[in-house]
């Protein structure tokens, strides 16, 4: 019965153990993955396929339309009385059925069909650079999400150090008191910074969760998103190339969505210019009727239609002009966008330039604010300087340590934006 008793307990032991090193500890996820799941989850990207697969069948709509167009059609009439044409026809009866097959094939639209056709191919090639865009800007929203939440754990990482800091700091103060080195002036300076930094902590860790909230958001999933705490490094040498720049950012799918765009509203223009001209169609029909519900009397016709607008009180002007002034404003849109992505990518490209060269000083400045609180610390638990001075030494390495990982990351930001503009201004190797 003990055995029992203690095979139970070591497997309810085991238990504990596994989910404690299992399920219990949180998922952290890295920038690659936190792409991979927005490009899966983000219901903007979704939308948009189902948008270019929209834009598919109405590509396919409007050849279908220029296709023989065959129809069935079957009636049952019933009269009140029989017109002398149905008696004629088949006798003294009061049914009518009535069942054809039909085809209807244009010749001539005055070059209309095939602009839809166009028109609509091009509505499609835009949709798809516009996927493209949507994908880059959620990479982008992702990246951005994921460094700020980055930036506010090393913001509470840096604080919790502090903090640890000045706990000891506080210990060594009460023994310098007691053993009258120090003042008690000095004890409440110390846990004064003591209790506004635990304060600072708090609103930290409330920053943290809200950012990670916001990683989650841009990845397309209602839910925080934890990520380990690591700072990216940074190649000094990086070199950001402007051929983008030289040639108008052309691969750009956002220009190229906006030349989609320019030619439909070409074609758009074609499509109106073509209700002027007359629609020549062709049209066969076999058909049958009778007083039975299989009907006979089989006839057919053939032939060659023509229609022709005579007057329609300057609508199809109108339309022409409307085609033209969507043209005119895609077009000058297509400055604006080539406008903005100019001074994104040059305003990102000299936000890189200027912190890297930044890094290496405040690097420096870093390794002698450490330096400076150590020596500081020294010198106050030996009693040689007062607590405003390490306070301040201790302001100084906070300081200089978040101006560093800022740099860092604010760079980084930068070289997302470069990377969602023109990617192929920044070298593989970097990329990697």
């Amino acid at each position: 019965m003990r055995n029992k008793r203690n095979l139970v307990l070591i497997l309810i032991t085991a238990i504990a153990v596994f989910y404690a090193h299992g399920y219990g500890e949180e998922k952290t996820f890295t920038l690659e993955e936190c792409l991979i799941i927005a490009d899966k989850n983000n219901p903007e990207l979704i939308s948009q396929k189902y948008k270019i697969k929209e834009m598919n069948s109405k590509e396919n709509q409007e050849i279908g339309n220029i296709l023989p167009q065959i129809d069935g059609n079957m009636s049952y009439l019933r009269y009140d009385w029989q017109p002398p044409s149905k008696k004629a026809l088949f006798g003294p009866s009061l049914d009518d059925y009535y069942a054809e097959l039909s085809l209807k094939q244009i010749l001539f639209s005055g070059g209309k069909n095939i602009a839809k056709i166009k028109s609509a191919n091009a509505l499609l090639n835009a949709e798809k650079q516009r996927y493209e865009l949507i994908r880059r800007a959620v990479h982008l929203s992702v990246k951005r999400a994921f460094y700020e939440l980055s930036r506010a754990q090393f913001a509470l990482q840096t604080q919790q150090e502090l903090i640890d800091k000045l706990n000891e700091q506080y210990r060594i103060t009460q023994l310098l008191y007691k053993s009258g080195k120090t003042s008690n002036l000095d004890v409440l300076k110390i846990q004064t910074q003591l209790a506004s930094a635990e304060d600072v902590l708090d609103n930290l860790k409330n920053l943290v969760y809200t950012k990670s909230l916001l990683l989650g958001q841009a990845m397309g999933i209602n839910e925080p998103v934890n990520i380990a705490t690591f700072l990216p490094g940074l190649n000094e040498n990086i070199k950001i190339n402007t051929n983008c720049v030289d040639d108008d950012f052309t691969d750009n799918p956002e220009l190229k969505y906006i030349a989609e765009l320019l030619k439909k509203a070409e074609y758009d223009i074609s499509v109106e210019s073509g209700e002027k001209f007359p629609t020549i169609f062709f049209r066969a029909n076999y058909f049958w009727e009778d007083k039975t519900f299989f009907p006979d009397h089989s006839n057919w016709y053939v032939g060659v239609g023509l229609s022709m607008p005579l007057f329609h009180g300057g609508a199809i002007i109108s339309k022409i002009n409307q085609a033209k002034y969507r043209k005119n404003q895609v077009a000058e849109s297509q400055k604006q966008v080539e406008l903005n992505l100019n001074v994104r990518f040059q305003s990102a490209r000299a936000t890189v330039i200027d912190k890297l060269n930044r890094l290496k000083t405040i690097k420096r400045v870093l390794d002698l604010s450490k330096e400076t609180l150590i020596a500081a610390e020294l010198k106050y638990n030996t009693g040689k300087i007062s607590a405003t001075e390490l306070l301040d030494a201790q302001t100084m390495w906070l300081n200089s340590k978040l101006n560093y990982i800022n740099n860092i990351l604010d760079c980084q930001v930068s070289l997302a934006e470069i990377e969602y503009i023109c990617p192929e201004a920044i070298s593989q190797e970097e990329k990697k």
